[in-house]
């Protein structure tokens, strides 16, 4: 069983602001800083040991992040996401068109880098951040109530969707501009900035762990809507202290805020890509809701993929368009086939006789939550033995190591391993166990080099972008997952004995675990010869369209 992956750390939107002590306007009237809620924010900080990152950080900051990332998108996104495929279940979505709708809720990720682009070219009452993060969460707070609460009967899928898609709109922009302000933090107090990370990167583990465990039993207990309606606490709390003010944003003038927007215009290639990018994705959004068809989205998301795959290499610099052309073509073609394999793991003993049948907590929280456990196996081992390999080495040895662990879904979905005497749920657990471990080595060299190619004084909009890139990849390689199940004729919606629904399962396993692998001939040409310590760019490589395709034939018209 393949770990779902996802390039969701974005450092995007949002210039430096300066580090100020006093208490800042907020957006809602409030006490000032001796008030008793600031008392007690500043008790608890301390009382669990924070006292150093408060005394360089302040207790707003880390309060919130400890809302933002830790509770929303460590805790609640982590709650909420095995529920949506039961939901998706619960309405006889066939495994493809889930694959779809899938595609779409997702998209907001995607949509990072005009996110960050328009929070810093349109303030409003000349701040940046918390006005956007309002806006979304009053829209995300609302689509959460909305699907737990409402029965199915006043919920059409269209409907469903929209409001799934207006929740991850919120978890995106909430996760961009707070990850904003903590690099603006990191960069004027880089000595412990590591810590600030660490604690970051903890809690979201943290809360990712007992989403986890709580999802199985509730699911199987409840239903899958009333994990929405107890996350609707979670993803509601970021209001109290963005209202405080709590990202302690300083109203910009109008001034300042025409400085921004010259700088913006300079950076016209990199406003194009993501005006391009923000395109795509609405077009993808229109095919997902309005066409039921999987080869109308799959082609039309094909599309999407070639159209950004030309400008991005066009308008960057080489370097940076080689990798970021690797890495969105190997994301393309790893199609998904997760719509049916769900329907696989979990149909009943009526609805596909020969399957493992696997209980609710089992798929979502003993499998989660191994999953979770044997990825930071996998980064701390990543750390101690493959830190220093070249970004070749490693992306070819773990790439052919997870493609050839991937196997075991074949040895699966062919009932293979039940010839053999091996039980399901044991074999399940002890291939996620390794593939949850080489995953991480795969995905962490891609974060260091997307990291390494982001000019100095645009780190941020670069970021955005590649990663953003990355995203779309995911959703591009979802769309053609479900038209590979279409043509497999795989398309189990968890009717009775709808076994006839995964013969050919794994015929559509094996070409989503091959086509990325075809990939690894392009090593040579588009990831650079060098390894994760080195640097891929000089200081003084400030443009990331300096000696671009576009810059070239633009100078030679001169």
């Amino acid at each position: 069983m393949k770990p779902q992956q996802r390039a969701d750390s974005v450092v995007a939107g949002g210039d430096a602001a300066d580090d100020v002590e006093s208490e800042l306007s907020p957006l809602l009237p409030g006490k000032p800083e001796t008030s008793y809620f600031s008392h007690v924010c500043e008790r608890v900080t301390a009382g669990i040991g924070l006292d150093s990152l408060v005394r360089h950080f302040g207790y707003k900051l880390l309060i919130m992040l400890f809302v933002s990332q830790h509770l929303m998108k460590g805790f609640a996104a982590s709650f909420i996401a095995p529920a949506t495929q039961f939901m998706y279940a619960s309405y006889k979505v066939p495994g493809p068109q889930m694959q779809i709708f899938t595609a779409v809720t997702q998209l907001p990720w995607a949509m990072k880098p005009v996110i960050g682009l328009v929070s810093d070219a349109l303030p409003i009452r000349g701040m940046n951040k918390a006005p956007y993060i309002l806006a979304t969460s009053v829209l995300g707070v609302a689509a959460c109530a909305t699907v737990g609460a409402l029965p199915q009967s006043s919920l059409g899928i269209e409907r469903l969707v929209t409001c799934l898609f207006l929740l991850q709109l919120q978890f995106s922009t909430c996760d961009l501009l707070t990850e904003a302000k903590y690099a603006e933090k990191m960069q004027s107090n880089s000595a412990h900035g590591p810590a600030l990370m660490s604690f970051v990167w903890f809690g979201l583990q943290v809360g990712g762990l007992f989403a986890t465990a709580m999802i199985g039993p509730v699911i199987n207990h409840h239903g899958p809507k009333v994990p929405y309606l107890l996350a609707v606490l979670p993803v509601s709390l970021i209001v109290l202290p963005i209202a405080k003010n709590f990202l302690e944003e300083t109203p910009r003038s109008d001034e300042e805020v025409a400085q921004m927007r010259r700088r913006i215009a300079h950076q016209k290639e990199a406003c194009w890509l993501c005006g391009l990018m923000f395109a795509g994705t609405v077009f993808l959004i229109y095919l997902g809701i309005h066409f039921k068809s999987s080869r109308v989205n799959a082609i039309g998301a094909i599309v999407v993929a070639l159209v950004l795959l030309v400008a991005f290499s066009v308008l960057l610099r080489p370097t940076i368009a080689k990798v970021n052309a690797f890495f969105l073509i190997q994301t393309s073609c790893g199609v998904s086939i997760g719509g049916a394999s769900f329907y696989f793991y979990t149909d009943t003993a009526e609805q596909y006789p020969e399957g493992p049948h696997f209980s609710t907590e089992f798929y979502t929280s003993v499998l989660g939550i191994a999953g979770s456990i044997c990825s930071l196996l996998g980064i701390m081992t990543y750390q101690r033995y493959a830190s220093t390999w070249s970004y070749r080495s490693l992306l070819m040895v773990s790439n052919v190591a997870l493609s050839v662990l991937s196997l075991s879904d074949l040895v699966l979905f062919t009932r293979l391993n039940v010839c053999l005497g091996l039980p399901d749920h044991f074999f399940v657990l002890g291939s996620s166990v390794l593939t949850s471990v080489i995953a991480q080595w795969m995905w962490m060299p891609g974060v260091v080099i997307l990291s390494q190619l982001c000019p100095k004084g645009m780190e941020a909009t670069m970021y955005a972008l590649l990663a953003g890139c990355h995203n779309l990849g995911n959703n591009i390689a979802s769309n053609t997952g479900a038209w590979v199940l279409e043509i497999s004729n795989c398309q189990p919606a968890g009717a009775a004995n709808e076994s006839e629904q995964f013969k050919n399962l794994w015929v559509a396993s094996l070409l989503s675990t091959v086509l990325p692998t075809l990939t690894l001939v392009l090593l040579p040409w588009l990831i650079p010869d060098a390894k994760q310590t080195d640097k891929l760019l000089s200081e003084q490589d400030v443009d990331a369209t300096s000696g671009s395709l576009w810059k070239r034939w633009t100078s030679h018209q001169d």
